[in-house]
């Protein structure tokens, strides 16, 4: 554990010493700012523009945006020749385990900043709940998530919630991303790979669970898997353990593979 702390505290220190969790927060609200300009009715609110931009292709592009901020990092490290020194001061365990965590919280959070910061900008214009938005807040007080948030009208909290759930399948894919970055030399396409990721994942479960099951029903908070607050936030929390479980022992085998190669 102790081992682990040292390689996260240096992680840290990387990430806030790097413009590149600032990029991707602004890449993040560039990519929904510009969704919002694209014919929306602003008149409805914050709420109903924001829960038109979340849906199809500016959400999975601001998965992207996500993985700017640390997912291509073991990249970085094996064409710097940092591999090495890292590992002499610790093990390949270590490494893996506070990278993983690294990447994951770089991600979650920078996506759900940039989701935060979005629709502040639009409440410097807009009313959270415009005149012709009250169908859509009602719809989400029935059948979305956070609904004791929204209930309540306590819209900055339900916002940075979202942002938070919805950036645990962005950190769960910027994994993934950097996972594949041992096979792709290629460093945008590692950066890009959570948006085509995000497509085989939709794809796979279609297949596994026809018309039930998706990623928007299970990360998105407009949706509540079961109309259960609890349940919906418990899949979240154990599909980003699993990813975890499941890409550990993957990365640690590759990566001794890279280290006698």
């Amino acid at each position: 554990m102790k081992k682990i702390c040292f390689y996260l505290k240096a992680d840290i220190k990387r990430l806030l010493c790097s413009p590149r969790p600032i990029l991707s927060v602004l890449l993040t609200v560039g990519v929904l700012l510009a969704a919002a300009l694209e014919g929306i009715y602003w008149d409805a609110g914050v709420l109903y523009v924001f829960s038109l931009v979340m849906y199809g292709m500016p959400a999975m592009m601001i998965l992207i945006c996500g993985s700017v901020a640390f997912a291509d990092s073991f990249c970085e490290d094996m064409e710097h020749k940092y591999l090495m020194q890292q590992l002499f001061r610790g093990n390949v365990g270590a490494y893996v385990s506070a990278r993983m965590l690294s990447i994951f919280l770089a991600a979650m959070l920078t996506t759900a900043l940039g989701i935060f910061v979005f629709v502040n900008i639009l409440h410097l214009r807009l009313a959270w709940v415009g005149t012709s938005g009250v169908e859509q807040y009602e719809s989400l007080l029935r059948a979305g998530g956070l609904r004791g948030l929204l209930e309540g009208r306590r819209f900055e909290l339900y916002f940075l919630c979202y942002g938070v759930q919805y950036g645990v399948l962005s950190g769960i894919l910027s994994l993934w991303a950097s996972y594949l970055s041992f096979y792709i030399s290629n460093r945008m396409l590692v950066l890009a790979a959570p948006m085509i990721l995000y497509y085989f994942a939709d794809y796979l479960l279609a297949g596994l669970f026809p018309g039930k099951v998706n990623l928007g029903l299970i990360f998105s908070a407009s949706n509540n898997l079961f109309s259960n607050d609890l349940f919906a936030v418990s899949v979240v929390i154990v599909a980003a353990i699993l990813n975890f479980i499941l890409l550990k022992p993957l990365m640690e085998w590759r990566m001794r593979g890279k280290i006698y190669e």
